[in-house]
């Protein structure tokens, strides 16, 4: 009786929390409207006065019932204000982190696409292509010795390090091996590997090597990240696909580590007109090697989307993933699998999720729809 009791209590608490934290951080972003406003808006870019930028903010956060840190990035100055209304917003506001928790990007599932460790050993074990995988290391073992083995049987000259619960590109070295030395870059640091100090457990991988034709876009490895989505019906659909460039010789594409992307036609498998960084700048061509990006046939693109398809069929416990795939010379590889990526880049890179009748009918059957107005789109 008494366990019983207890059981119902645990219960009742839990849901009335899991019910409370979507106002709780409603209110927190509340606070946080100024900060918005002063930080978040690209005021160089910006065309629109200061007191018109403080009524879409505003317009934002109560009619459409998210935070408007999409406002500067997504340039919404630039549309009509019945365009904003097929914006979805970011993954991690609160109305739509707490529909997508519970429909279709279950919390308890995320490590499996997070911890790369995990992920890596999934989708080898479905037959996924994905990057040679030398081992993880641990700060608190001998992981100097083991970046050191990793090239004794290996032809390249370089290694990725990735720590295993990493996010955005933070924490992701080289290793680069040089005659008889071995150095970690991190940025556009380099130290000796024996200078080396690993601060989380990571992973070590092959850096795969692009084809020719992303290859003359930059040299670090460009990836795309496709959106799909495992519908009620058990379909895979491919909802949203972008790709991203890095910038300034760095090794890596990320919107975070100063990398931009540009959205990708994804039933023709070319890229859209313009690419954007974190900010909201709009890029024509690649700032290094000055090629147009408008309307280059992505390579492969048909083995890109069915690999996606493939991967979420294969791992379906979160039914919207965001798939990092690479364009290696032997075809399309994971990098990485995302369980809850968010959906700003996405946005503001390849256009309005609810634009596409197909996308809003799979998102209204789902009940993922946050406001009065997305649900009367069409």
């Amino acid at each position: 009786m008494i366990e019983k009791l207890y059981d119902k209590t645990l219960s009742l608490l839990t849901k009335m929390r899991d019910a409370s934290i979507p106002y709780f951080r409603r209110l927190i972003r509340l606070v946080a409207l100024p900060y918005c406003y002063l930080s978040l808006v690209n005021w160089k870019e910006c065309t629109a006065t200061h007191y018109q930028v403080f009524k879409d903010l505003v317009f934002i956060f109560f009619k459409l019932k998210y935070f408007p840190d999409n406002y500067s990035a997504c340039r919404f100055w630039e549309r009509d204000r019945a365009e904003w209304l097929y914006y979805y917003g970011s993954s991690y506001d609160p109305y739509q982190r707490a529909k997508l928790r519970k429909k279709v990007q279950r919390y308890e599932y995320e490590i499996l696409y997070e911890d790369k460790e995990v992920c890596n050993q999934l989708c080898e074990s479905e037959g996924l292509p994905i990057p040679e995988y030398y081992g993880s290391i641990d700060p608190s073992g001998n992981y100097i010795e083991k970046i050191s083995n990793a090239f004794n049987n290996i032809k390249s000259n370089s290694i990725i390090i990735k720590p295993s619960r990493g996010s955005a590109g933070q924490g992701i070295c080289m290793a680069v091996r040089d005659n008889n030395q071995i150095k970690i870059r991190s940025g556009k640091r380099e130290v000796n590997l024996n200078e080396f100090v690993l601060q989380e457990r990571s992973i070590i991988q092959e850096v795969v090597v692009q084809c020719d034709q992303v290859n003359q876009f930059s040299t670090s490895l460009n990836t795309i990240r496709m959106l799909t989505l495992l519908t009620k019906t058990n379909d895979v659909i491919c909802i949203s696909a972008l790709m991203r460039f890095g910038v300034d010789n760095y090794y890596i594409d990320n919107w975070s580590a100063g990398g931009i992307a540009v959205g990708v036609d994804y039933k023709k498998g070319t890229l859209m007109e313009f690419a954007y960084d974190k900010l909201g700048n709009k890029y024509i061509k690649h700032p290094d090697s000055q090629i147009v990006f408008n309307n280059f046939s992505v390579p492969v693109w048909n083995d890109v989307v069915a690999l996606s398809i493939k991967a979420q069929r294969s791992l379906p416990y979160c039914k919207l993933l965001g798939m990092d795939i690479g364009l290696s010379k032997k075809g399309p590889v994971i990098i990485e699998i995302n369980g809850f990526p968010d959906l700003v880049m996405q946005e503001q890179t390849a256009g309005q999720l609810l634009k596409d009748i197909n996308v809003f009918n799979e998102f209204k059957k789902y009940d993922l729809l946050i406001n009065k107005y997305q649900k009367n789109l069409y």
